[in-house]
């Protein structure tokens, strides 16, 4: 994947992300669950916190050291989770938008530094084991995206109000 592919895919499913919390109240964000005990505040805390580590990951990718997150088990991913849940949970609703609209913007202005070669080279970092960086890229920012978009959405079409639930 290139440069202008990936931010171009990012900045889609970024909007369908905006799209899936648009028109919600504080009060839904914050205290209806959507995903087990998660609210909404508490999924884009979630995205915001590992994005913000995957902005650290690319800045050390520069520095020739591999990310922090490339080589996780799903159950260490589950208990790193778990720990921002618990780190997070208590944050203002305000605060959590705040972090995810300038995470957001401090990893496309980070991917604007990084060329095609660095990005879409499978053979470039080993650590990768034969994959691009994008890929890595992807899945904390465009996969991370989609999941907790259709949480939000398949939450939304439940809602009592059809009117307030996206199609």
């Amino acid at each position: 994947m290139t440069k202008a592919e990936l931010l171009g895919e990012i900045e889609r499913e970024w909007e369908a992300l905006q799209a899936a919390i648009d028109g919600l109240t504080d009060a839904q964000m914050t205290r209806m669950p959507v995903a087990g005990e998660w609210t909404v505040k508490d999924l884009l805390a979630h995205i915001a916190v590992c994005e913000s580590l995957l902005v650290t990951d690319l800045y050390k990718v520069e520095r020739g050291v591999p990310p922090s997150g490339v080589d996780l088990t799903p159950a260490q991913v589950d208990r790193q989770n778990a720990q921002f849940y618990q780190e997070q949970k208590g944050r203002l609703l305000e605060r959590v938008l705040e972090d995810l609209y300038d995470v957001h913007l401090a990893l496309v202005n980070r991917l604007d530094g990084f060329s095609d070669v660095l990005l879409s080279d499978p053979k470039k970092f080993k650590w990768m084991k034969g994959k691009p960086l994008s890929a890595f890229v992807a899945e904390d920012s465009i996969e991370h995206y989609r999941e907790h978009t259709a949480d939000i959405l398949a939450w939304r079409a439940k809602l009592p109000n059809r009117q307030d639930a996206r199609e």
